[in-house]
């Protein structure tokens, strides 16, 4: 399975599909925990560590679990015990097989052979089962408590993530970047369980500063500072003015070389961290 083919499936099936905030965020991680083991075809992991990554409580990454294996995404084996890993498949969508082509030998050398091509087999066609039909005062009922489900969990998912100042992240990043992904949307929502809304926030407006605006840039400043202890924006600001302090009266050729001379004191200080 490719990574990237894999990504660029998923966004083409967003375009007509929808995921809830909390299955977005679960299917980004067991992405990168399948790439991490080698792109076997089942992986285990257990509640408590998915849910320490993608910060959400087992109610909600049962439900989030449930939501993409009932719309094709994943495929999942659940442990028999509790605290036992469960086992996890993710559902290639980019219609590849991986496979290895036998090779003949011969005098001359080693040539590729492809495999001979089998028919398809078409399945037998089996008449259609009508479903009960039920009365029409019960289906709409059903149909309605349906519903209501549906707008209950994604407010649930739409209040967790906003209790973290993520909404208002959102829309500092459409404003400053671009319309966010998925995965975009995973990353900030992870430095949220990390560090400050208010760090985040400094963080992408310091990329507008340096002309790179894209999340890698963003995620690289937030790695800097995190990496120095720096969790809060009182930190974040304190540690840079101590720094600008110590470097008036030097020269900014790191500044002029990125074409903004007005933050060249931070963009040495980052470069520190980022090259």
């Amino acid at each position: 399975m490719n990574y990237i083919k894999q990504l660029n499936a998923l966004y083409d099936w967003l375009q007509e599909n929808k995921l809830s905030v909390s299955a977005s965020s679960l299917y980004h991680t067991l992405l990168m925990i399948n790439n991490r083991c080698g792109w076997t075809a089942w992986f285990q992991r257990t509640n408590q560590s998915l849910c320490g990554l993608i910060g959400i409580d087992e109610k909600t990454l049962i439900r989030a679990r449930n939501e993409l294996k009932q719309k094709g995404l994943i495929d999942f084996k659940s442990g028999n015990k509790k605290g036992e890993p469960t086992k996890y498949k993710i559902i290639d969508l980019t219609g590849e097989k991986d496979g290895n082509i036998p090779v003949n030998n011969t005098k001359a050398g080693i040539f590729p052979v492809e495999p001979p091509v089998k028919p398809p087999v078409k399945p037998p066609v089996e008449p259609p089962v009508e479903p009960p039909v039920e009365p029409p005062a019960i289906y709409k009922l059903k149909l309605k408590q349906k519903h209501k489900q549906e707008d209950d969990d994604e407010d649930d998912d739409n209040k967790a993530a906003d209790g973290k100042g993520f909404q208002k992240l959102r829309k500092v990043f459409e404003d400053n970047v671009h319309l966010i992904t998925p995965f975009e949307a995973q990353v900030l929502l992870e430095w949220l369980n990390r560090v400050e809304p208010d760090v985040v926030e400094m963080a992408i407006q310091e990329a507008v500063k340096s002309n790179a605006r894209n999340i890698r840039y963003i995620e690289k400043v937030l790695i800097n500072w995190h990496s120095n202890g720096l969790t809060t924006a009182d930190a974040v600001k304190g540690y840079l003015r101590d720094y600008q302090d110590k470097s008036k009266g030097g020269k900014v050729a790191n500044a002029a070389d990125r074409g903004n001379i007005v933050s060249g004191d931070v963009q040495r200080f980052y470069a520190r961290g980022l090259d």
